[in-house]
């Protein structure tokens, strides 16, 4: 296996205007603690053509929540059969900082590739297999809610622009 941190080095630990950017000692860290091997699956995050952005006012609308109702994480067949999943059923998806963690159903399928797994990022009013709904203002609570895939990806900024990056991330995956 290509040591990939080696071969790609993050920028050095630098201040970004008024934030710190503190990448290096972050993935030092990472690779210190050998995450990757108690994470060993690549979690992409992506849009969802039902719904906009972080999916609040599409989430909203009835008639685009029946098109998706619930939160999902696809994975490979092969990674759910190694973990006892099978397809529909409920899934902790477990991230590798903090602890993080999302409960959701598995879409297990050939769509990802063996050791990655996607979820959407439209979705929220779920923390930690808790339902929040009771939190919203009457009458203000979408149709639809799911966990944040932002509650479990980890750290990042990109250099240039300083936007954050909680599009990618190391995950486990198991039975809830």
């Amino acid at each position: 296996k290509v040591d990939l941190v080696a071969k790609y080095p993050t920028y050095p630990d630098a201040k970004q205007f008024r934030l710190p950017n503190i990448g290096f000692s972050v993935q030092k860290a990472a690779v210190d603690k050998g995450i990757a091997k108690s994470f060993p699956i690549i979690l992409t995050t992506g849009r969802l053509v039902e719904f906009e952005g972080g999916g609040e006012e599409t989430r909203s609308n009835r008639w685009l929540a029946e098109l998706q109702q619930e939160m999902f994480v696809e994975i490979n067949p092969a990674d759910a059969a190694e973990r006892g999943i099978s397809d529909g059923a409920w899934v902790w998806v477990n991230g590798a900082e903090n602890d993080s963690k999302a409960r959701m159903k598995a879409l297990v399928t050939e769509r990802v590739g063996k050791g990655v797994a996607f979820m959407p990022f439209h979705f929220g009013g779920w923390f930690q297999g808790q339902d929040l709904r009771a939190n919203y203002p009457e009458g203000a609570d979408p149709y639809v809610l799911g966990e944040s895939a932002n509650s479990i990806t980890t750290y990042g900024y990109d250099p240039v622009t300083g936007m954050q990056e909680p599009k990618v991330t190391l995950c486990q995956i198991a039975a809830a």
